[in-house]
C-alpha cells in the first residue's frame, strides 16, 4: 500500500515530460497531421464509423486512436496541444499501468523501478509528445495483459478484459494480434471458466471490437485484403532475416538507450528460472518482434510496446536474484542496482528534455501558408510531401499534389485554371511566370503561396 500512495505521488513529476510546450510546434506530415485530419473529419461528420481522408475512404488504420483524438477536438477545440494529448495522456496512463503489471508479476518495488525507468526510454517519452497511435497501443496492449491476468485467477475481470481487447484490436493494423499468444500463457490451464462466464464477455468483444470491421467488409469489398497489405506490408520470407535482425535490434537500442544491454541480457537469462511470470514476458517479446525479421521496412515507433516488457525483465531479473541468492540482503543490494540505475535514468532524462521537450517554439512555413490558403475557396495544390499538414492546417476538404516532372509543373503554372500553390520560391522565379498570371499571397521562409488566375 506504501508503495501504491509512493507510486502516485511521484506521478506529478513526470507531468511536464509529457505536457510542457506539448502545443509549441506545427503539426508534422505525414502521420502526425494525417491521422489528426482523419480525427477532425470525425468531428465535422459526426460519423464514428466510414472514416476518410482527403475526400477518400480511409481504411489503413482502425478507429478506436481516432476516436479519442475526436473526443479531445469536441471538448476542448482543435489544436496542436490537444492533438498531442490523448497520446501524452496515454504515456501516463501507461506508467501506471507498468507499476501494476510489475506489482502482479514481481511486487511493487519491481513495478515501481520498471514504472520510472520507462519514462527515461527517448523514443517512448518523443512518440508520447506526437499525435500518433503506437502511446495509444502500447497502453492497450498494458492493460490487456494485466486484465488477462486478474481474470486468469477471478472471472468478474473477464468483461473488463474484453473491452480492454476489444480497444487493441480497434487501434491498429493487424500489429494487436500479437497478444494472443501471451493470452495463451496466461490462461493455459485455468479451468475455472464455464460456458455462462464466457458468453457476456465474447459478446461485448464481438459486438465493439469486431462490429466496425464486419461493417468495413461488408460496405467495402476491398478491406481484407487492405487489411492484409497494411499489416504484412514488405514482408517477405525471403528476406535478409540478419539484416533485418540488426535493423530491429539497433532501433530497440536507439528506442531505450542504455537500458539495452541490461534488460536484453535480463529477459534472455530470465529463462533460466523456468517462471511463468518470465515466460510470459518472453513469449510477448518473441511474438512481437517476429515479423520484423521477416521485413526490411520496419520503423522504431513499432518496437516501443516492447519497452515495458524490457524494464520489467530487467528488475524482475534482478529482484529474483536478490531474493533467491541474497535474502537477507536483498534490499540493501537492489538499492545498489536503483543507484547505478539512475546514472542512466538522469543522463537519458536530461537528453530528452533538451533535445524533445525545452524547445523553442516552431510553426513551420507549410502551417502558415496552409492557414492562409484556407481563407480562399480554389483548389488548393502543394508541391511537395506535406499534404496531410495542408489539409490540417487549410481546413479544406481535399489537397492535391503538383507534378513533380518540369515540363508538367510548367504547363500547370501555363494552364487556364485557378489554383492556389504553396511552392518553392526558386519554381516560380525560374519559370518566369508572368505576374498577370498568378498572385503572390503570402511568402515565409523559402516557400510562397500564390492565387493562379485566368486571364
Amino acid at each position: 500500500m506504501k508503495s501504491f500512495f509512493l507510486f502516485f505521488i511521484i506521478v506529478p513529476l513526470f507531468l511536464p515530460l509529457f505536457f510542457y510546450k506539448l502545443g509549441q510546434t506545427s503539426l508534422i506530415s505525414w502521420d502526425e497531421a494525417w491521422y489528426a485530419t482523419v480525427a477532425r473529419n470525425i468531428v465535422k461528420s459526426e460519423d464514428y464509423i466510414n472514416l476518410t481522408w482527403n475526400g477518400h475512404p480511409y481504411f489503413d488504420h482502425p478507429p478506436a486512436g481516432y476516436w479519442l483524438m475526436a473526443l479531445t477536438y469536441k471538448i476542448f477545440g482543435i489544436n496542436e496541444f490537444w492533438t498531442r494529448f490523448p497520446s501524452a495522456l496515454a504515456g501516463i496512463i501507461s506508467i501506471a499501468l507498468l507499476y501494476l503489471l510489475g506489482k502482479k508479476l514481481f511486487n511493487p518495488l519491481v513495478g515501481l523501478s520498471s514504472a520510472i525507468s520507462l519514462t527515461s526510454a527517448t523514443w517512448f517519452i518523443f512518440r508520447s509528445r506526437t499525435g500518433n497511435l503506437d502511446i495509444i497501443l502500447t497502453m492497450f496492449f498494458l492493460l490487456s495483459i494485466l486484465l488477462g491476468l486478474m481474470a486468469s485467477e477471478k472471472k468478474k475481470y473477464l468483461l473488463f478484459l474484453a473491452i480492454s481487447l476489444a480497444l487493441l484490436l480497434l487501434t491498429k493494423t493487424m500489429v494487436p494480434l500479437a497478444i494472443i499468444p501471451t493470452l495463451i500463457i496466461i490462461f493455459y490451464k485455468k479451468n475455472t471458466f464455464l460456458w455462462k462466464d464466457l458468453m457476456i464477455p465474447i459478446l461485448i468483444f464481438s459486438i465493439t471490437g469486431l462490429g466496425w470491421f464486419i461493417i468495413q467488409i461488408i460496405q467495402n469489398p476491398g478491406y481484407i485484403q487492405h487489411y492484409f497489405s497494411i499489416g504484412l506490408k514488405e514482408v517477405n520470407l525471403q528476406s535478409t532475416y540478419l539484416a533485418n535482425f540488426k535493423l530491429t535490434k539497433d532501433y530497440l537500442y536507439y528506442g531505450i538507450g542504455r537500458w539495452f544491454w541490461p534488460s536484453i541480457l535480463s529477459l534472455i537469462l530470465s529463462t533460466i528460472f523456468r517462471q511463468k511470470r518470465f515466460f510470459i514476458l518472453m513469449v510477448f517479446f518473441i511474438s512481437f518482434i517476429l515479423p520484423t525479421i521477416f521485413s526490411p521496412k520496419v520503423q522504431i515507433w513499432y518496437l516501443i510496446p516492447l519497452f515495458p516488457i524490457l524494464f520489467l525483465s530487467y528488475f524482475g531479473l534482478t529482484y529474483i536474484i536478490l531474493e533467491k541468492y541474497f535474502h537477507k540482503l536483498r534490499y540493501y543490494l537492489y538499492a545498489i542496482v536503483l543507484l547505478f540505475s539512475s546514472l542512466i535514468y538522469f543522463s537519458q532524462v536530461k537528453m530528452i528534455w533538451y533535445q524533445f521537450i525545452d524547445i523553442p517554439a516552431f510553426v513551420s512555413d507549410e502551417a502558415i501558408l496552409s492557414k492562409e490558403a484556407g481563407k480562399y475557396p480554389q483548389q488548393l495544390l502543394v508541391d511537395g510531401d506535406f499534404a496531410p499538414a495542408a489539409l490540417f492546417y487549410s481546413e479544406k476538404d481535399r489537397v492535391d499534389k503538383a507534378p513533380i516532372k518540369q515540363e508538367e509543373f510548367i504547363a500547370l503554372l501555363n494552364s487556364k485554371d485557378e489554383f492556389l500553390l504553396i511552392t518553392n520560391n526558386w519554381r516560380v522565379e525560374n519559370f518566369n511566370l508572368l505576374e498577370k498570371n498568378y498572385q503572390i499571397l503570402k511568402k515565409d521562409r523559402d516557400k510562397i503561396l500564390i492565387l493562379h488566375t485566368i486571364n
